[in-house]
């Protein structure tokens, strides 16, 4: 199975993406936008896990983030991915991300090492993809986008997913396959 490990978004994410929708339509009509219950964001990419070691995964998982504290990430800027020099891909994200969250990612990443078929060393991040834009966008409409504001929405870290991903037609459809709740995190003023 196609797998991934991500920080699933709460219920109030699909309001915000509801009013941030409005502008993308405005600047780019031909933006094919993520329906907002397949967002996320991703703290490793496996790639291809056999069944077998799903349950390995998940005790790994377990494993290494007990007693690790939640924490939370602030979606404030929208950025674009590139391919090949064209705009590929819309998302957003924090405009600092935190020791906290970068640690998380890392916790994971050395968890999980050795499953899957993503044998990547990529350098983490975080992200929600809001959308891809069609071939022939031009750079200025997703500039556009890039530019304008984003109100903050704060996404509170406090369960870890093990999601498979299942390739169809249109946007593929995500099932939890182990869930972590990470440790309440307490704030001393």
């Amino acid at each position: 199975m196609r797998a991934f490990v991500a920080i699933p978004l709460p219920g109030g994410f699909a309001d915000w993406l509801r009013t941030c929708r409005a502008t993308f339509a405005l600047a780019v009509p031909s933006i094919r936008l993520v329906p907002a219950a397949s967002c996320h964001i991703t703290l490793r990419f496996l790639g291809e896990l056999p069944g077998e070691q799903v349950g390995d995964a998940a005790a790994r998982l377990s494993l290494s983030l007990s007693g690790v504290s939640g924490t939370s990430v602030v979606l404030d800027r929208f950025g674009v991915f590139r391919r090949d020099g064209h705009p590929a891909v819309l998302w957003a994200g924090p405009s600092v991300t935190s020791q906290a969250l970068t640690g998380l990612a890392a916790t994971i990443d050395c968890s999980l090492s050795g499953l899957g078929s993503n044998g990547r060393v990529e350098r983490f991040a975080p992200h929600v993809t809001l959308g891809r834009f069609a071939p022939g966008t031009r750079d200025d409409e997703a500039a556009a986008i890039q530019a304008g504001p984003a109100e903050p929405f704060v996404v509170p870290v406090t369960d870890i997913v093990l999601y498979e991903s299942i390739m169809g037609q249109g946007h593929p459809v995500y099932i939890a396959r182990a869930s972590v709740r990470l440790a309440p995190s307490y704030c001393i003023m």
